[in-house]
């Protein structure tokens, strides 16, 4: 009777110890997914402030806006003409009929 005793008395600790067990470890799964979660929100937060930048740098960055910029506030206008400058005096003299060529025609357009 006493061995029968001692039996349910082990039996009742391991339950006892088994469902402490159980209930820690789901306490830890629930931590774990909070935790998780708030990850998860921060970094839908991140990646939505991510395209809203990535937006702004492209609407910023317009050539439109930047041409616009330059010509109201700065005062700036666009080239009425292109002029080439060559470094040294390495030309052909195919390459200096065809400045000159230009150049005359240029002249022409103005007058």
């Amino acid at each position: 009777m006493n061995r029968v005793r001692n039996w349910c008395i082990v039996g009742l600790l391991l339950c006892f110890f088994g469902a402490i067990f159980h209930l820690s470890l789901q306490a830890v799964l629930l931590e774990k997914g909070f935790v998780t979660e708030s990850k998860r929100d921060a970094l839908e937060s991140l990646v939505a402030e991510k395209i809203k930048l990535e937006t702004e740098i492209a609407q910023l960055s317009s050539l439109e806006r930047i041409k616009t910029l330059a010509e109201n506030r700065l005062g700036m206008i666009p080239p009425t003409q292109v002029v080439y400058v060559v470094a040294g005096n390495k030309l052909s003299e195919g390459e200096r009929q065809l400045a000159l060529s230009e150049e005359r025609r240029g002249e022409g357009k103005t007058q």
